[in-house]
């Protein structure tokens, strides 16, 4: 099966965009980060440990990551300062009814003058009144759980989720290959020093030499290539769920999926969730038709386009596990002749019955293997992954 690696370019956009995060004072493990009302002491102290797990990226991002933290902050400062002038104009509120209320039990009203300052009051009263009222129902609006600003935050937390999903991915895939790139290097230099012997001894050429030096600086260039993007990767990963510049957190493994997951996928039931949740349908069903008959008949048949482009997609992303899970499960019966073919490839080299490039020929051959079953189940996992995404209201273009 062809192998999906994360591409270079996303590499790089992904270390444009996360290297211009902001500074922050705190990040996991810096202890002056109040712990949020709604996670517990254990939830809180696993997420500032040392270790970056799968499971831990929708609260590493939504606590940590720099840019969240900015949207929260501002919003609450936004909501402290719509409180602080709402009370300010209640404030004002009361002052001026307080004002009229004496005015009128003064008895200035029975002038002229004074009626005209009464009717004065009264009418700043109710403007301010009426400002008052508005601004407390857009704060209360604005404070609830589920305001479209709280759902903004919630849909941009979702979006910093996934591509730390798939950095998290792609960082697994690039180290299951190093172990194999580096016995390539082993081999390759071994099979240079043999050539470089065999030279001496007038048995090879010198065409002979530099086609095996040309091969160890091949395996070495490919050893630094995937040296340089685990480490772009663990950077970016570090990045986005807010650890210090020069934090070394340990970076866990993904989640195994079982034949029981599988089976409880409800493609029909999932879809109907997918189409409900979809961020991009919201917009559509939420956008104005102008009020008018081809305004109204061009939003249905748009939203209606919207709607089965998700059907198509769910359906895509569904065949994608079985194809993967099948991909997967070829690559464990390769991996276990390998196995095979290695324990034979021990026992002949400590019987000195093989040769020392032979051996690593072996050891080079279960590692491929080995490599390639890890690939997969990344692949494989991927492909659920983005499954569940859908259904929570997340398709981005790169994953259809």
């Amino acid at each position: 099966m062809k192998r999906r690696w994360i591409s270079s370019a996303f590499i790089a956009a992904a270390l444009t965009i996360y290297t211009a995060f902001p500074t922050f004072a705190a990040g996991p493990g810096q202890t002056e980060d109040p712990k949020p009302e709604e996670v517990t002491q254990e939830q809180w102290s696993r997420l500032n440990d040392q270790t970056i797990d799968f499971d831990e990226l929708p609260d590493l991002v939504r606590y940590f990551n720099p840019n969240i933290q900015n949207i929260t902050q501002n919003i609450d400062v936004s909501l402290d300062d719509m409180k602080y002038i709402n009370d300010k104009m209640r404030r004002q509120v009361k002052d001026l009814q307080d004002d009229a209320d004496k005015l009128k039990d003064s008895g200035a009203t029975g002038t002229k003058e004074g009626m005209d300052q009464y009717i004065a009051l009264n009418i700043n009263l109710k403007g301010l009144k009426i400002a008052a009222d508005s601004l407390t129902k857009s704060y209360d609006y604005m404070n609830r759980a589920d305001s479209s600003v709280k759902s903004n935050i919630t849909f941009a937390a979702k979006n910093y989720t996934y591509y730390a999903d798939q950095i998290m991915i792609g960082y697994n895939s690039a180290l299951s290959n190093k172990a194999m790139i580096e016995k390539i290097a082993e081999l390759s230099n071994a099979a240079y020093e043999a050539q470089a012997l065999s030279k001496q001894l007038g048995l090879a050429t010198d065409a002979d030499l530099l086609s095996a030096q040309k091969d160890l600086l091949l395996a070495k260039g490919s050893l630094i290539k995937i040296n340089s993007t685990i480490d772009n990767l663990n950077r970016s990963l570090c990045m986005m769920t807010g650890y210090a510049a020069d934090a070394a957190p340990a970076i866990g493994g993904l989640p195994q999926l079982t034949d029981e997951m599988i089976a409880a996928l409800n493609l029909e039931e999932d879809t109907k969730k997918a189409v409900s949740n979809n961020y991009d349908l919201i917009s559509e069903r939420h956008a104005s038709s102008g009020k008018t008959t081809t305004g109204m008949k061009n939003k249905d048949q748009s939203v209606s386009e919207a709607e089965q482009n998700v059907i198509v997609t769910m359906q895509a992303y569904y065949q994608g596990i079985l194809q993967t899970k099948s991909a997967y499960e070829a690559s464990c019966t390769a991996f276990q002749k390998a196995t095979l073919e290695k324990d034979k490839a021990d026992r002949s080299y400590n019987l000195k019955m093989i040769s020392n490039i032979q051996y690593l020929q072996a050891q080079m051959a279960y590692l491929k293997a080995q490599g390639e079953k890890e690939s997969a189940y990344n692949t494989y996992y991927q492909a659920y992954n983005t499954y569940q995404w859908a259904v929570q209201g997340i398709i981005m273009d790169s994953a259809k």
